[in-house]
């Protein structure tokens, strides 16, 4: 039965015994009015007792429906409320228990059918935010940046592998610690915290500071940029929510500087040497003492030393139009392999000689002709026999060795130097780059290598390396068969 239906017989059983007295008592006056006649003693007890009676029954069944009436209305609605605060409590509790079928059980039913579905919206809500998190964790875990987030109180509330490795300290060490009291222990921490400590953030007239971090081996150098995450306090006023340092890898540019560095005091160098050479032969040329033999001498001497200068300066231009994009012209067409290695040769023949070095040529018969350019070709074969030239002990043997190699033809120039370790395979054909403890070893630049693969790359071609230390270097290039 209905809560609405409860009250409307309470209701209605007390209007028909109010309604019984009333109209009791009013046929009793009436027949009073009309002049009743032997009226006994009797017919009035009983009158007063029916009175009486109707009057108690109505007072106990108000006093009844007072009593019963707000507790048939409101114990429901208290234990609706005692539901739904376990549903919204941290508890187990999901859904609101359905006690009969009136209007409360049909609140309660309605109040379930919202609870569900804000339960799938929540589930729904949940797996898009698990799959955000998700990706942004494998996004933060995947820079090759250093990445540490600090909330407002300074409290680490993400660090990712990177700032793990650079810091020595594991995640469980940073995540939810508060940042002061770790870099109390850890003075690479303290390091980085000093910048905003002293107000250098990100986008500021200061430098970023770049920081040293010796357990890193070859890159160590990373720099630090801080920058503040606005948010809002509780009165909507703008405040700092917190600050993300970001550690990025500037190992690169550092080399790169070092090797400009190092290719201007090596060209500089290799520019003074041949000018003071030409000014004091000139010198000499121009003294009235000299003879004619020993002029001729001097002007040979400055032929030389002007060859060399004209040798540099056509690198810097090959390396400057190749900056420019201005590409690598090329007159393709087939090429005897051995007349290319008898001209490079040739052309190195007094350095060979001077280092007393033993040639080598090894050129199978029936060699197959290839398909490039006469002059870059020539070009990059001068350059690796001067590099085994320059690094070569004094008579050691040189090989040069030619063979077919599927549809290509590689060319391998093989000496007996000091050698190049395995990681440096790659640098070296940078440019300014070298071997450490050889870089500017005999007037290199640094330039060659990087020029002499640029030239086979746009073959067709490559270039590289096969060498370790102490047991000498092998450069090789393949060209496509004519």
């Amino acid at each position: 039965m209905s809560l609405k239906l409860n009250i409307r017989l309470s209701v209605l059983l007390l209007l028909l015994l109010l309604l019984g007295l009333g109209g009791y008592a009013f046929f009793t006056i009436r027949y009073l009015e009309n002049g009743a006649h032997g009226i006994e003693q009797a017919d009035f007890d009983t009158a007063r007792r029916t009175v009486l009676g109707f009057a108690v029954a109505g007072t106990a069944l108000g006093i009844a429906l007072m009593v019963r009436l707000p507790r048939l209305v409101v114990r429901p609605l208290r234990r609706l409320h005692g539901d739904v605060e376990r549903v919204a409590g941290p508890g187990p509790a999901t859904r609101v228990a359905v006690g009969r079928r009136d209007e409360v059980g049909s609140i309660a039913a309605t109040v379930n059918r919202v609870l569900s579905q804000a339960q799938a919206e929540r589930r729904l809500t949940l797996a898009e935010l698990f799959t955000e998190r998700n990706r942004m964790d494998s996004l933060v875990g995947s820079l090759d940046e250093g990445l540490l987030l600090l909330d407002e109180q300074r409290t680490v509330v993400l660090a990712n592998p990177v700032a793990c490795d650079l810091l020595g300290l594991p995640l469980p060490e940073l995540l939810g610690k508060s940042a002061d009291k770790v870099a109390a222990t850890n003075e690479l921490l303290r390091d980085l915290l000093a910048p905003l400590d002293a107000h250098n953030l990100a986008g500021d007239a200061v430098p970023d500071p770049v920081f040293t971090f010796p357990h890193k081996g070859e890159n160590p150098h990373y720099q630090l940029s801080i920058s503040p995450i606005a948010g809002r306090d509780a009165a909507g006023r703008e405040a700092p929510a917190g600050y993300i340092f970001c550690l990025r890898n500037v190992s690169e540019f550092k080399k790169l500087d070092e090797m400009k560095s190092a290719f201007l005091a090596t060209i500089s160098h290799e520019l003074k040497t041949p000018l003071a050479s030409i000014k004091l032969s000139l010198m000499l040329l121009q003294h009235e003492r000299t003879s004619d033999a020993e002029r001729q001498t001097l002007a040979a001497g400055i032929g030389e030393e002007t060859q060399r200068l004209l040798h540099m300066v056509g690198q810097l231009i090959d390396v400057s139009r190749l900056d420019a994009g201005a590409g690598i012209k090329l007159d393709v067409k087939p090429l005897h392999l051995p007349e290319v290695v008898g001209y490079a040769t040739r052309t190195v023949l007094p350095q060979l000689r001077d280092k007393q070095l033993q040639l080598d040529l090894q050129l199978p018969e029936g060699l197959p002709q290839v398909q490039g350019d006469v002059e870059k070709t020539t070009w990059v074969l001068i350059n690796l026999l001067s590099n085994a030239i320059r690094y070569s002990p004094a008579g050691a043997p040189l090989v040069v060795r030619a063979v077919a190699w599927g549809e290509m033809v590689r060319v391998s120039v093989e000496d007996c130097g000091p050698g190049i370790a395995p990681e440096f395979h790659k640098r070296i054909f940078q440019r300014f780059a070298g071997v450490p403890g050889q870089v500017g070893k005999g007037g290199s630049s640094g330039l060659g290598l990087s020029i002499a693969r640029e030239f086979i790359d746009a073959q067709g071609g490559q270039l590289w390396v096969e060498s370790r230390p102490e047991c000498g270097s092998c450069f090789l290039f393949t060209l496509p068969r004519g």
